[in-house]
């Protein structure tokens, strides 16, 4: 590798001047596509004036982007031009392996028990996202090569050609069968049967895949690209924007300020909402290099002077979402790799000179991997899209899974119950040291539906609720249906549970996190619609629900019966993908009772410690959470706050001062310190600068689009609980029972020993809201599984 490495660079070196001219606009191309077009925007957005302020939110490109110049109008794409942009980047993916297999063997991947291998474990990406992202790789190195080829010597602006070849479909070329998903034709049997998917396939019987897992982020607004490929945008002045961790130390405050009257629930809810809801995949290196090992450098070489140039430069811009190889950005000493192991997906968060902590425990690198690709939801070529893991639809997913291999590997398949492990909390995970940062295989470390399980203790006691909630309710649905099957009850079960977060999510959490006048519209305009694209938005799980992380608090309380005293904290930092504590006697109901009487943290600049110094912890030194969360904004072409601030209906900042009609003066001298211009603002950091609307955790922008997603999961759910005209709906008596539920009742039914709760377990302790016995169903009302007794003829299939 070495000597092909030293005649690469000999090539490079004597290239001519106007050949060079190509490396701006390309240096760092990234690999994935977003589209612009009709379909892979949210939809129309629902929600009228003031959320959005414009209405419905329009799905052509056109309208959301000015037209291009007309002088592409005389640009002609050939079908040859669109196939053999395809047989270059197989070239280029096969040179890639070459390189991934000398990263490989010289051992430059993560080591288990750093902060990197925790963040990785987060978002490991699952088969399916490695088998769809490779194919959205070849397209968009296609999509590059296009750009250059047919751009590249014409005075043409690269965003601009990026848009052009969105009009060019993959059908046709040897990429078309990667969108076979994509237009997927629902058959009458898939579209009526009662049960909804477990991928999400066919809720929607015109556009069976809206709502798939594996499937792109949805877009509000167009993606914001240097190059308009994958490059992340610069500030306004051309320079790139402030360096995350150095936002992170200018902004973040550690005195929190905690809420008069939320509970912790309301963080720890959120989470497990976005969870359900989002899943953003961590890119690896591809594990197959054997017949790539032995190519010599003069084949490596024969690729010719002028591709050789591109061929590095594509190369630079590649994601190699390949296998269970990961991909490391720093060395052993946290710092920055020689360059000749930098994986061209690196983009590590280098520490500045600033930064006391970090250099105090000789940090001077965070790792950070850009995101597996998705193809683009028209199946064009074009720029980049982000593939989310789970489910677009709110289902479960994150306790069931995305896949029929995954749900199935936590099944029990004996009276629909799912597996447990001891004291009936979830299975333990057959690879602890990999998925936990824990020392040994003997290690307590679970598995669920979703790899972040075991992110903190509190985390893993609400699926311990759920898992134990599945299976009490597939107990009484067994005793009450004696003739019913392993797969009816498993189905029925999962049916009720999802219907019980549906019901949580809109008739409790909602109204604490929203203003009155965000559920009123939502409740207004909840009836299922078949135009109604379900698909999550990429703002909404990469910026609104990662800033509900300034929620929480460093230390977990563990609190005894009566409320009166805390039994101990756990500190956060110390727990981090180490849930063992979990099973000592007591803990969990400790913990349980903890989150319902702690004060929630307000949403703001003040995050715990524990989050922006110790983030998966090794005992030394941690990760920065609101560094990670700038990063991947910018890694998936979030648009600035200024310009989601105008799609939300206020005018479009020109200095920061105009902030002030959202702002306070203090937030936004902050903003100015570390931000030259306000349209470089990441949506994140603006979000969190926005004061909350009263009886709301949200500023005006977060609200906007945390009202926008939460009407269309609805609205876009042919299987939402409440809706009549699914295959087989709730009946009404079942649906009364399934209206008890509050997340009250779910603790009270699942926790080990918990006596009493108080009935709005998302509120504090009050007068109005008092602690009640567990058994007073006046006031915690418990569901009567009297309605689906004896009806195996209506579930019968």
């Amino acid at each position: 590798m070495s000597s092909c490495a030293s005649s690469s660079s000999v090539r490079l070196n004597s290239m001519k001047m106007q050949e060079r001219r190509l490396a701006l606009p390309l240096l760092g191309v990234l690999v994935w596509v977003l589209s612009i077009h009709s379909g892979t925007y949210a939809g129309a957005t629902l929600l009228p004036i003031p959320i959005t302020g414009a209405g419905l939110l329009r799905t052509s490109a056109d309208q959301r982007e000015p037209p291009l110049p007309h002088a592409y109008d005389r640009l002609l794409v050939t079908p040859s031009d669109l196939n053999d942009s395809v047989v270059f980047a197989e070239r280029i993916l096969d040179t890639l392996h070459r390189l991934e297999a000398n990263l490989v063997s010289a051992k430059v991947i993560l080591k288990d028990g750093t902060p990197s291998q925790g963040e990785f474990a987060a978002g490991t990406p699952e088969v399916e996202a490695l088998q769809r992202g490779r194919q959205a790789l070849r397209a968009v190195e296609a999509s590059i090569q296009l750009v250059v080829h047919m751009c590249g010597s014409m005075s043409f602006n690269y965003k601009d050609c990026a848009r052009f070849m969105n009009r060019f479909s993959l059908d046709g070329t040897p990429l078309g069968s990667s969108c076979e998903h994509l237009t997927k034709k629902c058959t009458a049997e898939e579209y009526g049967y009662m049960y909804r998917s477990g991928d999400g396939l066919c809720n929607n019987g015109k556009n069976g895949a809206w709502g798939e897992a594996f499937t792109a982020y949805a877009r509000l607004l167009p993606a914001d690209y240097l190059d308009g490929i994958r490059i992340p945008h610069r500030a306004v002045n051309k320079r790139p924007l402030p360096n995350p961790r150095l936002v992170s130390l200018t902004l973040v405050t550690n005195t929190g300020i905690p809420t008069r009257d939320l509970t912790l629930a309301v963080m720890q809810w959120g989470q497990f909402l976005e969870h359900d809801l989002s899943r953003t995949a961590v890119s690896v290196m591809r594990r197959r290099y054997n017949r790539y090992l032995y190519r010599s450098c003069q084949e490596f070489q024969a690729i010719g002077e002028n591709d050789m140039f591109l061929l590095i430069l594509l190369l630079l811009s590649f994601d190699g979402v390949h296998s269970d190889n990961t991909i490391r950005c720093c060395n052993s000493d946290n710092y920055n790799l020689s360059p000749r192991y930098i994986h061209p997906l690196c983009s590590p968060i280098e520490v500045p000179a600033s930064d006391e902590y970090y250099h105090k425990h000789n940090v001077g690198c965070m790792n950070f991997v850009r995101s597996v690709p998705a193809v683009r939801s028209d199946c064009s070529f074009g720029h980049a899209e982000q593939l989310n893991q789970a489910t677009h639809f709110l289902d479960g997913s994150q306790i069931y899974g995305a896949t029929a291999n995954k749900t199935a590997s936590l099944r029990a398949f004996y009276s629909g119950r799912l597996k447990v492990s001891k004291a009936q909390f979830p299975p333990l995970s057959s690879h602890p040291t990999k998925d936990c940062l824990v020392s040994s295989d003997s290690d307590v470390c679970f598995t669920s539906g979703d790899s972040r399980v075991n992110f903190e203790p509190v985390l893993t006691a609400m699926h311990t609720l759920w898992f134990r909630e599945h299976n009490r309710i597939a107990d009484r649905l067994a005793t009450l249906n004696k003739d019913w099957d392993d797969e009816v009850i498993f189905q029925e079960a999962r049916r009720i549970v999802i219907a019980e977060i549906q019901h949580i999510t809109y008739n409790e959490w909602m109204n604490k996190v929203l203003a009155p006048r965000y559920v009123r519209i939502i409740n207004r305009l909840a009836d299922y619609s078949p135009n109604t694209n379900p698909s999550v938005s990429n703002s909404f799980a990469t910026s609104v629900m990662r800033a509900m992380k300034s929620l929480y608090s460093g230390k977990i309380w563990l609190v005894k019966e009566g409320r009166l005293e805390n039994a101990s904290v756990l500190n956060l930092h110390e727990h981090y993908n180490r849930p063992g504590v979990i099973q000592k006697p007591g803990v969990l109901d400790e913990i349980l009772r903890g989150f319902t009487t702690q004060s929630s943290q307000k949403l703001d600049f003040a995050f715990t410690d524990d989050l922006v110094n110790k983030l998966y912890s090794d005992g030394n030194y941690g990760y920065d959470q609101l560094s990670l969360d700038i990063a991947r904004g910018r890694d998936h072409g979030l648009p600035g706050y200024n310009q989601f601030r105008e799609l939300c209906g206020y005018p479009l900042a020109t200095s920061f001062e105009d902030f002030s009609d959202v702002m306070s003066q203090e937030n936004i001298e902050a903003l100015q310190k570390i931000y030259n211009d306000p349209a470089d603002v990441d949506l994140i950091i603006g979000g969190l600068a926005e004061t909350p609307h009263a009886s709301s955790v949200f500023g005006p922008t977060f609200s906007c689009i945390a009202a926008d997603q939460l009407l269309r999961t609805r609205r876009g759910d042919r299987f939402f609980y409440s809706n009549p005209w699914q295959p087989k709906p709730f009946t009404s008596e079942q649906l009364k029972e399934i209206k008890k539920t509050t997340f009250a009742r779910i603790i009270c039914d699942n926790a080990e020993d918990i006596k009493q709760m108080q009935p709005e377990a998302f509120k504090k302790l009050s007068d109005s809201n008092k602690l009640v016995n567990c058994d007073n169903e006046s006031l915690i009302p418990k569901l009567n599984f009297i309605p689906w007794a004896n009806t195996r003829d209506k579930y019968s299939y």
